[in-house]
């Protein structure tokens, strides 16, 4: 009987180690045939090792020491994909080589993707290695100099084909990414899609800053979220949250300890992709270097967005596009038929923007902004842009309609705030612009217009294109202004100018 007991315990023993993730196997890719000679489609070989892991339990694939060409790889449930210092998972340059897959999908979410995991648990991608998405292979032919070199400042557009997002991570749960370098993707890089629990950490993203829709991490339909520690050089967004029409709520993410550099927006909620609400957002302690807008939260399509803090983040927006703005608080419809949504319940502390444009927070008629709380605010301009130069024609998205706001659009202020109840502006310093020129660093001889081709040359010279005051509010119920320490750009302009409003001017102590 004691032997037939201890029979039947080694045999328990035995299936734990051999099937619990806990004593999982490590399965190296070159185990399985594939070969990093940058050459080889190594596709099959680097599936057969995640199918093993997965078969024995979970367990971790090891990528090391050469270039591995693949198409689409499916990571399993308990398995990790480790790419080692040395090693690089390069794209292949052929879409016939990836795998179309069917979901939802828009310009920039395309069916093709180098990694995927669909529906999966307790998944890792990690490692000192590199994933490279060979985007150039799904660029459409740009302008070159006579040198052969890009023509800049201008998009590189992409082919009616590409892979985006790199790696797609879908309605999958116990996700992490770290320690990976991503760089040029066909499109966007990562994607979490109806994820929960996942955590994105320590990871590089790098791209041409003129490359294609290339945004860093999208969070769509996400919950329980935290991405920290990266560093991410890309063109498009380079963090944005979103819902969709197919994408479920997103709740509780944070962002915080990351270094951007984008000529989009570097911490982003919602835009053309805002059709479910969004609650519970942190962003802190970032640094965000040449972008068009430091921070962006948009509903265009009938999504309510609560309680969003922001704060410990320093700016610039020194990217060779117009209309760039520090920070953006938008509420207005897509199209005539779209819903009109709102934002509740923001705070922004602790932020410095050196800029040449303006904070803007508008809502169109029929949506609302509500609750919103601009506290330690500093700006600091190295010269004035004149919005009014560049509105004739504007094709943004993420720009104010002039036909609902026909002043707010071309106000001569550093904040300007329309349709907005109980806003406060608490502690606002600015530091105008010095000297009779702008700082080479700041000379564009050509900007680019954001959503469209349309190319501009500006009197780039000039330090101040026109004078503004600190503050322009029209329709503000509720709230306070107190900036005892900020000035407007010149004697013949008001510090404050505010029309129908009931906001208070506290006295400036």
């Amino acid at each position: 009987m004691t032997k037939k007991i201890f029979e039947i315990c080694l045999c328990v023993l035995l299936t734990l180690v051999f099937c619990s993730p806990l004593f999982a196997w490590d399965v190296n890719v070159n185990q399985t045939g594939a070969k990093g000679d940058g050459k080889t489609l190594n596709t099959k070989a680097i599936q057969n090792a995640i199918d093993k892991a997965f078969d024995a339990g979970g367990g971790t694939v090891v990528i090391n020491n050469g270039t591995y060409l693949s198409g689409t790889i499916f990571l399993k449930s308990n398995v990790t994909l480790r790419i080692e210092a040395g090693a690089t998972l390069l794209g292949s340059p052929n879409i016939a080589d990836y795998k179309e897959l069917t979901w939802g999908h828009n310009r920039d979410r395309q069916p093709y993707h180098l990694i995927v995991a669909d529906s999966t648990e307790n998944v890792t991608i990690e490692g000192n290695g590199v994933i490279d998405g060979n985007g150039q292979a799904f660029w459409a032919d740009y302008e070159k100099d006579a040198a052969g070199n890009m023509v800049i400042p201008r998009w590189i557009m992409p082919k009616d084909k590409k892979v985006s997002p790199l790696i797609e991570i879908t309605r999958s749960r116990n996700v992490t990414v770290k320690d990976v370098t991503i760089k040029t993707g066909g499109g966007w890089n990562l994607h979490l899609f109806d994820c929960d629990v996942a955590k994105v950490r320590g990871v590089n993203i790098v791209n041409n800053i003129y490359s294609p829709n290339s945004d860093g991490i999208d969070v769509t339909g996400c919950n329980d979220v935290i991405i920290s520690d990266c560093y991410i050089k890309t063109c498009d967004d380079a963090i944005c949250l979103k819902t969709t029409a197919d994408s479920r709520e997103c709740h509780r993410i944070t962002v915080t300890n990351c270094v951007i550099e984008t000529l989009c927006v570097g911490l982003k909620m919602g835009c053309v992709e805002s059709n479910k609400d969004m609650t519970d957002v942190t962003f802190s302690n970032c640094i965000i270097n040449n972008s068009s807008r430091a921070i962006g939260i948009y509903v265009k399509d009938g999504a309510i967005y609560d309680r969003i803090t922001i704060s410990n983040v320093t700016a610039s927006t020194n990217a060779p596009l117009v209309f760039n703005r520090p920070l953006q608080i938008m509420v207005n419809q897509l199209k005539d038929t779209s819903k009109l949504g709102g934002i509740r319940n923001v705070t922004v502390s602790n932020f410095i923007c050196e800029t040449e444009g303006r904070i803007l927070l508008t809502c169109q008629e029929g949506g609302f902004i509500e609750n919103v709380i601009l506290r330690d605010i500093v700006l600091r301009y190295p010269m004035i842009e004149d919005p009014r130069l560049y509105l004739s024609g504007s094709g943004s998205s993420q720009f104010p309609k002039p036909k609902d706001h026909p002043e707010a659009v071309g106000a001569h202020a550093a904040v300007v705030a329309e349709n907005i109840k109980n806003l406060v502006v608490d502690n606002l310093i600015i530091d105008w612009p010095s000297g009779s020129e702008t700082p080479k660093a700041w000379q564009h001889p050509e900007r680019i217009e954001n959503g469209t081709a349309r190319i501009h040359k500006p009197v780039y010279s000039k330090v101040r294109q026109t004078e503004f005051s600190a503050f322009w509010g029209n329709k503000l119920s509720g709230g306070y202004i107190r900036v005892p320490l900020a000035t407007s750009s010149s004697d013949e302009k008001p510090i404050s100018d505010i029309r129908n409003s009931s906001i208070q001017i506290l006295e400036n102590n």
